[in-house]
């Protein structure tokens, strides 16, 4: 008997369901090896600072996961803060990412278009996306629209 492939779903999910999906812990930890930025401290999900961004309202946060049935296989965090700079919600995907096992069901893109149609209905007039240099990100990112602005630098402080 032949079977359907299955097909990764995206939905809005919230803090609390991220964080009680019994894959999110290793996902998180896969991310943190594969996108961590030398130099800055090891990657800690903080379930409250997530919380409270969440509470802000869902103009300045939203978050999507990928799914395939009930298993989380990725996930986008987007925040749409009103930069003063700007004076206009400037879209930034805090964190994207899809588990390295199901990076062939499509799951990436299909966040990354529910984020880009989330930024439409917001109106924010542009999303930015960091993708660690070299990275599969960085080359997937100018091939769908988008281009490299800005180059970003680390200057690491010790603290006591």
């Amino acid at each position: 008997e032949m079977r359907e492939p299955v097909t990764a779903v995206v939905r809005q999910i919230s803090v609390a369901e991220a964080f009680a999906n019994q894959a999110f812990p290793a996902l998180c930890r896969e991310y943190a090896a594969e996108a961590a930025i030398a130099g800055l401290p090891v990657p800690r999900e903080k379930l409250s600072a997530y919380q409270a961004l969440e509470a802000s309202g869902s103009d300045v946060f939203c978050l999507y996961g990928a799914f395939l049935g009930d298993e989380l296989i990725g996930f986008v965090v987007l925040l749409t803060p009103v930069l003063p700079h700007y004076g206009a919600a400037i879209a930034v995907a805090e964190s994207l990412f899809v588990g390295g096992a199901h990076r062939k069901t499509g799951a990436g893109m299909l966040l990354i278009r529910r984020a880009e149609k989330r930024v439409r209905e917001v109106r924010s007039p542009g999303m930015l996306f960091s993708a660690p240099s070299g990275g599969r990100l960085s080359v997937l990112l100018p091939r769908i629209g988008y281009r490299e602005t800005n180059r970003v630098f680390l200057k690491e402080f010790a603290h006591d």
